[in-house]
């Protein structure tokens, strides 16, 4: 019989959206990937886009894309190196003539790269982003961890997909807004019915797709609730176990 895994501990970053302030934002994320650290996280995940807020416009306005190498990172590397964490950051990366709703991994060793890219788009993004076309997931620990950006989470085949590839859980990045909170349970339930730890980051406050409801959190695989943030800014903390 293998050894169990040891548990390994997950910060959800419920964020504000500052629109054009990526180097405020950075230092921000800095701040608060200190806290998560402080609270014992080994992996920080933080909202759809986290580093420009959910803007869309603003991002097809200025051609805003952000690579790995940009120097406005640096801070992120260093934290992440300082305090041996690894952070999923949301960013406009680059793709061909549109950009990609992306994820950057950042890990404890300081080095960054795109590790998945928004494979369902919103309506209001079609035309502005390009879709992803791969799955993304990292192994921390023994864990599989699957990557999820927003609408992923409300087609059903995704989950799925992220379980039959040996997904351990399932980490969404999103912007739900006021309205939608029952939205979140939904589809929060279907990576749990998969019998996946189900992990959300998402918004506080306003942003370029409407006012965020909060409600990040996370869930175990039974689909019982293990630890709900209200509609301000925080930190969902959540150890995943056997």
């Amino acid at each position: 019989m293998s050894p169990a895994r040891e548990p390994l501990t997950i910060a959800a970053v419920q964020v504000v959206s500052h629109p054009g302030d990526i180097a405020g934002t950075v230092a921000e994320h800095v701040r608060q990937i200190a806290d998560a650290a402080d609270a014992g996280a080994t992996v920080v995940l933080f909202p759809e886009l986290s580093l420009t807020g959910y803007e869309p416009d603003v991002i097809d306005l200025h051609g805003i894309r952000i690579a790995p190498e940009d120097p406005v990172l640096q801070p992120l590397s260093a934290i992440c190196r300082q305090r041996r964490v690894h952070a999923l950051v949301g960013a406009p990366t680059a793709s061909g003539s549109l950009p990609q709703i992306g994820v950057l991994h950042i890990d404890p060793r300081g080095e960054i790269r795109v590790i998945y890219a928004k494979q369902h788009l919103d309506v209001g993004e079609i035309g502005i982003f390009s879709a992803g076309d791969a799955r993304g997931s990292l192994e921390i620990g023994g864990w599989k961890l699957a990557l999820a950006v927003c609408y992923d989470a409300a087609v059903a085949g995704h989950p799925i997909a992220a379980r039959r590839s040996g997904a351990d859980a399932y980490l969404v990045g999103a912007l739900y807004v006021i309205g939608s909170e029952s939205r979140i349970d939904e589809q929060m339930k279907r990576a749990t019915d998969q019998g996946m730890w189900a992990v959300l980051a998402q918004y506080s406050g306003g942003t370029g797709g409407g006012p965020a409801c909060g409600r990040s959190g996370a869930w175990r695989p039974d689909g019982t609730e293990v630890v709900r943030l209200g509609t301000g800014p925080g930190i969902a903390v959540v150890e995943l176990h056997e």
